[in-house]
């Protein structure tokens, strides 16, 4: 089965960087001379996705207005890529963002995208999450190693101690957002998902909702509850947190340094003394 449609959930509020959202989306923050989307949308693009469905608010014509200033770049037409768009009129979670765009997705497997987190490695990092699923033909979530102390924020997993497949493991169960010292493992689920139809069946079980929200890990809970097989794949390269100050702040760093224009004159500032620039005082 060909990935070829990815969906991209940005109807977030960013309370955890605020006051930068009070006039923007997070997904419309600046990170060097692009907003957070672009870099997802790089990463998807990068992995031979050609639709993307965005899910916005009801009050972000912005994500419009930055497709619509895409779509106008000769280099964006050559790519030939498709955008649809899917409002959430209230944020019932990211379980129901993703739920939303069913109607784009037919019998075939798609991407998740969270714009919470900026992916970077040699090789394209959706590129390889989609060859590992060539080799599993299941669901994969991406994870990494996160300290005890942050596990609380993320939904946790617990593997199987051996792997049919290189770099895969089958996970026995997921935990979000556990107590402190209840995690299954240190594995976190970032946010980057290859799913296959069948949870969206498990996502409309849980509508409707008696919580604040509906969680994407719940309905992937439910799925290997009965006996559904996903995996976790753990990402061998840099994730930033773009959903926090500090993790916006290193991305600004490391991209800036990566950047084709700015990169070398950014490297010598950075050298300078300080790193302020030399008539720093």
């Amino acid at each position: 089965m060909e990935v070829k449609k990815a969906i991209l959930p940005v109807a977030g509020l960013g309370t955890r960087v605020m006051p930068l959202t009070l006039h923007q989306p997070k997904g419309m923050i600046g990170i060097v001379d692009r907003p957070i989307i672009h870099y997802v949308i790089d990463e998807i693009v990068a992995a031979g996705i050609n639709h993307i469905i965005l899910v916005t608010g009801p009050n972000q014509p912005e994500f419009k207005k930055y497709i619509t200033h895409l779509e106008k770049d000769p280099s964006w037409k050559t790519l030939g890529i498709k955008f649809d768009f899917v409002i959430q009129e209230k944020l019932a979670g990211n379980g129901d963002a993703v739920y939303l765009a069913r109607q784009f997705i037919k019998n075939e497997p798609f991407l998740v995208c969270f714009g919470d987190d900026l992916l970077a490695d040699k090789i394209p990092p959706l590129k390889n999450l989609v060859d590992q699923f060539k080799k599993a033909n299941a669901p994969i979530v991406v994870v990494e190693s996160v300290p005890p102390e942050l596990a609380s924020s993320y939904g946790m997993v617990k593997v199987a101690p051996d792997g049919q497949y290189e770099d895969l493991r089958l996970i026995e169960d997921i935990v979000e957002k556990p107590a402190q010292g209840q995690a299954p493992s240190n594995l976190a689920i970032i946010g980057r998902y290859l799913l296959t139809p069948e949870i969206f069946e498990e996502l409309e079980k849980l509508y409707p909702y008696t919580g604040k929200e509906i969680p994407l890990a719940d309905a992937l809970r439910s799925y290997v509850s009965k006996g559904g097989s996903i995996y976790a794949w753990e990402f061998p390269g840099k994730r930033f947190d773009a959903g926090s100050k500090i993790g916006i702040l290193k991305a600004q760093v490391y991209f800036g340094l990566k950047h084709k224009d700015f990169g070398p004159e950014f490297r010598e500032y950075l050298k300078s003394p300080g790193g302020e620039g030399e008539n720093s005082d």
